[in-house]
């Protein structure tokens, strides 16, 4: 436990003298990590999302729906990466097709999922009566009304 604490202290230490540098995803622990947005615990990984704008942390999100809000409020360039609802991993929000419907019960009611794949986006519209919205610049830009 001591060597687990000291570890990530020098962690921390490192990543506040060198800046922010993420290759990926941050990692997400289910019922611990709190949404950067609303405060709730990501407790259904499927929903969870994150962004990353440049010389910041990465912030993480219990809801898509939460990630839209508060990317819609950024300036510049947001990185984001969402959960595959199809294989459950995580995926580059720039390649992901969003379906979004009242009938998706999402933790905070954003009623949006994320996928890989057009084809299986455009099951889980009709699955859920539900549209299709086939970019990240899309989701962000316009309203969703789930």
């Amino acid at each position: 436990m001591r060597r687990t604490l000291i570890a990530l202290s020098m962690a921390a230490a490192g990543v506040a003298g060198c800046g922010p540098k993420a290759d990926g995803p941050p990692e997400i622990e289910v019922d611990r990590t709190p949404c950067s947005h609303c405060g709730m615990l990501v407790s259904e990984p499927v929903y969870a999302a994150a962004f990353q704008v440049p010389g910041s942390a990465p912030r993480v999100f219990d809801d898509i729906g939460c990630l839209r809000k508060a990317a819609r409020a950024e300036r510049g360039d947001v990185r984001v990466w969402v959960h595959d609802a199809a294989d459950g991993t995580w995926l580059d929000g720039a390649n992901a097709v969003f379906v979004a419907s009242s009938a998706i019960h999402s933790p905070m009611g954003g009623g949006l999922l994320a996928y890989r794949d057009l084809a299986a986006a455009e099951r889980a519209a009709a699955k859920y009566h539900g549209r299709v919205i086939r970019s990240l610049p899309e989701l962000l830009q316009t309203e969703v009304g789930s």
